[in-house]
Order: structure tokens, then C-alpha cells, then sequence
């Protein structure tokens, strides 16, 4: 009977230091480089796209990369997002942020959305020899 009741006077103490250690695990914040990039389900670009985000929009990376892919999290989103779209600097120049008033007054529903992020995944970056 006192084994048990030790053990549940001390599981508070382990559940808080697993939460603190889950939460110390993301602290890597990387940004959207791209104008519209999207998240994967897996590390694939052609895998499942659970969502788009526009540039310079913040995630958490929770592993290294995995076959060109970081493991994200953002708000209650996690996935993988290619590692030619995340930076570690917040970028400078985002056509969101430069043309805001050209972006608020064109009408882009969430199917342009999707395809605009669509184009710059699959689009091969890279320089000629």
C-alpha cells in the first residue's frame, strides 16, 4: 500500500520533467523562405499536403533533416516541409510583406493557394555549371 502511494505522490514529478523535455525539444524556430510553401504528411514532396503557408511564416523543427525534409510543427500542424523552403533568418524580403496592399486587394482563394505552394515544391532550385 505505501509502494502505491508513492508512486502516485512522485508521478506528477515525472510527468512535469517529460513535458519540459518535449518542450526543450522544440525550441529551433525556421521560417518560410518561399512565396507559398507547403506541408507534407511524410518526407516526400509528393506525399499527402496537409496545408500551405506563406513566406516567412514561423515552425518549430522537432528532428534533423530526413531526406531533404525537417520534421515540423506549427499551432496544431505537424509534418514535413522540405529543407530548401526553411531558413533560420527571418526573411527580409517576402512579396507578402513588400506588396501587402497589392496582396489584400487581389482576390487568391485557398485552390490558388494550394497551387502557387505546389509550384514552388516541386520547382528545382539550383544553379547552371
Amino acid at each position: 500500500m505505501r509502494i502505491f502511494l508513492v508512486f502516485f505522490l512522485l508521478l506528477p514529478v515525472f510527468a512535469q520533467t517529460k513535458s519540459q523535455s518535449s518542450n526543450d525539444q522544440k525550441k529551433t524556430i525556421y521560417y518560410v523562405q518561399s512565396v507559398y510553401s507547403q506541408l507534407h504528411q511524410n518526407p516526400s514532396k509528393f506525399s499527402r499536403v496537409l496545408s500551405t503557408f506563406e513566406c516567412g511564416q514561423p515552425f518549430y523543427v522537432l528532428s534533423s533533416p530526413i531526406s531533404e525534409f525537417y520534421q515540423v510543427e506549427y499551432s496544431n500542424y505537424k509534418g514535413f516541409m522540405s529543407t530548401n523552403v526553411l531558413s533560420k533568418r527571418k526573411p527580409d524580403g517576402c512579396w507578402q510583406d513588400m506588396y501587402r496592399r497589392f496582396f489584400d486587394q487581389i482576390e487568391i482563394g485557398v485552390t490558388e493557394i494550394h497551387y502557387w505552394g505546389r509550384l514552388q515544391d516541386l520547382l528545382i532550385k539550383g544553379e547552371s555549371k
